[in-house]
């Protein structure tokens, strides 16, 4: 009898353990990109030293969506407003510095602004109401919204689907890129350009975006191991083999 005791205790107490030991896993699993994270890629039997570079923004919208001033009811009362991938309307802004600046100058205004931020640290769904930290969609809204008074769209994919609405002209070859265009990206992959060839176009959704600097570098805010907003080149981590969209909406 008390050895048929002892087994069943035994037995008992190795399914609570198993019970503690899923509750522990499923906590540390849990992560603020839960809504819309697609699975990390694995290269060379290990998940890259940058993973923010994996997701980019991917998901951020959501986080928002209760606190957005932008209101659904204009899309749904007409048919014909333009949406971005959230579900928002696209509104059309235009530069609207206190002192109209010379001709060109647009550019160099929103420019000068993006570099003083070099530095600010990065966060994965920063605050888009203050400049403490900055996601990559977050440094660019921030900068044409207090250099020019332009207040665009929340992640990276609306802010590309508001450059395909209103740009003159969009481009996907990185030889047509002028300063001060917006440029989007889709998630890192590897270090290899072979990572990213043959790739389908579900597997190059948008989730990065800078500011051109000219000369082969750009300005954003990628990640939090690479040191929040810097300019680095084209090549850094891929990017010239992650390019997807580019535009201007300073025209």
């Amino acid at each position: 009898m008390k050895k048929k005791l002892s087994v069943q205790t035994l037995a008992i107490g190795l399914g609570c353990s198993l019970v503690l030991l899923s509750a522990c896993s499923a906590n540390r699993e849990v992560r603020p990109r839960s809504v819309t994270e697609p699975a990390p890629i694995i290269r060379s039997g290990k998940q890259a030293d940058d993973p923010d570079l994996y997701f980019g923004d991917l998901g951020v919208e959501q986080q928002f969506k209760e606190h957005r001033k932008r209101s659904l009811a204009i899309a749904e009362s007409d048919r014909k407003t333009l949406v971005d991938p959230n579900g928002f309307p696209l509104i059309r802004q235009h530069p609207k510095p206190p002192t109209p600046p010379g001709p060109g100058n647009h550019v160099e205004q929103l420019i000068k602004i993006a570099q003083s931020y070099i530095g600010t640290p990065y966060a994965y769904g920063s605050d888009r109401t203050e400049p403490s930290t900055f996601d990559c969609s977050d440094f660019t809204r921030w900068v044409f919204l207090t250099s020019l008074g332009m207040d665009l769209p929340w992640d990276s994919r609306s802010q590309a689907a508001y450059v395909n609405a209103f740009s003159k002209k969009t481009y996907t070859s990185l030889k047509e890129a002028k300063r001060g265009d917006l440029m989007f990206f889709s998630s890192y992959r590897g270090n290899k350009a072979a990572d990213y060839k043959n790739l389908k176009p579900a597997d190059r959704i948008i989730t990065h975006v800078g500011i051109y600097m000219g000369n082969g570098k750009i300005i954003h805010s990628p990640s939090k191991n690479s040191g929040g907003v810097h300019i680095g080149p084209l090549t850094w981590r891929q990017l010239n083999n992650r390019f997807t969209l580019g535009g201007s909406i300073l025209d």
